[in-house]
């Protein structure tokens, strides 16, 4: 305490000047406006960059949440959008028959995986993806994102699951070209995975660049009008009745992140029916 004492007594000039030198300057910035500005100003070139690097770390923190909630938000508007349903209105059936069944039944739902490895080069390219058969994934489960088709479930584990990617020589997706409505077949050209083949259209179908092309529905893997890309090449070929197109994919697939595993919830049901035509 005495220390405190003769410490006090000893600087007490210096202490003074130093307590009226920040009540000027505060009366100075309070009264004043261009000081105020002056000051205002440093303090933000001094506090600026430290207030941006808070923002980045929070921000890369905070990043997994906002997009598990991003993602949560996309499976809610797929699992609602109407490809994911078949509406019954049979007018064999009653009304009180046709409310007992549900007019609107669910045949597609939808969960999400993370992709851990990816390959876009390769003629043979594949996905490896974070769930597996304890989450419900099986064989043949078509595999999306926000921006078009990905590819099929190929080979399943217990907590992960390959995919063969569009961008594979065996990959065959049942499409259709909007506004023509005109059915074809998309398969890789194995030489740009940007682009792909669209085959078995007609010469005499008027089919334009820029025009849509999305999946048809007919494969029941695929649930319809799922985006694939848009037609950027075509070519009248004298040898052939049908057109060579190229379509520009829509999916980036050297930046896959969040895919969408996709279930037919009658694919049992539809491969007992389909395993009937090949014993005939």
């Amino acid at each position: 305490m005495n220390n405190l004492a003769q410490f006090l007594r000893k600087n007490f000039h210096y202490l003074l000047f130093v307590i009226l030198q920040i009540m000027a300057i505060i009366l100075i910035y309070n009264t004043l406006n261009y000081p105020r500005f002056v000051i205002s100003t440093f303090g933000k070139s001094v506090t600026g960059p430290f207030y941006e690097m808070r923002h980045f770390f929070t921000k890369h923190f905070n990043f997994e949440h906002e997009n598990t909630i991003l993602v949560q938000e996309n499976l809610k508007l797929l699992r609602e959008q109407e490809s994911s349903f078949i509406f019954r209105s049979d007018s064999l059936l009653t009304e009180a028959e046709l409310t007992k069944l549900n007019k609107r039944l669910r045949v597609y739902d939808y969960t999400y995986a993370n992709v851990i490895h990816n390959t876009v080069h390769k003629k043979n390219n594949y996905l490896i993806i974070d769930k597996g058969a304890s989450d419900g994934i099986t064989y043949d489960m078509a595999v999306i994102c926000s921006d078009g088709v990905v590819g099929v479930v190929n080979d399943v584990s217990e907590h992960y699951s390959s995919v063969i990617s569009l961008l594979h020589s065996d990959s065959r997706i049942s499409a259709k070209i909007y506004p023509s409505n005109q059915l074809g077949n998309i398969v890789w050209d194995e030489d740009d995975h940007e682009k792909a083949n669209l085959l078995d259209i007609s010469q005499h179908i008027n089919i334009n660049i820029g025009d849509s092309v999305f999946t048809s529905g007919y494969s029941y893997v695929f649930p319809k009008n799922i985006l694939i890309g848009t037609i950027c090449e075509k070519e009248v070929n004298s040898k052939s009745s049908f057109l060579t197109l190229k379509v520009k994919l829509s999916t980036n697939f050297s930046r896959l992140n969040t895919v969408y595993i996709v279930k037919n919830l009658y694919k049992s049901e539809l491969d007992s029916l389909k395993s009937s035509f090949k014993n005939e």
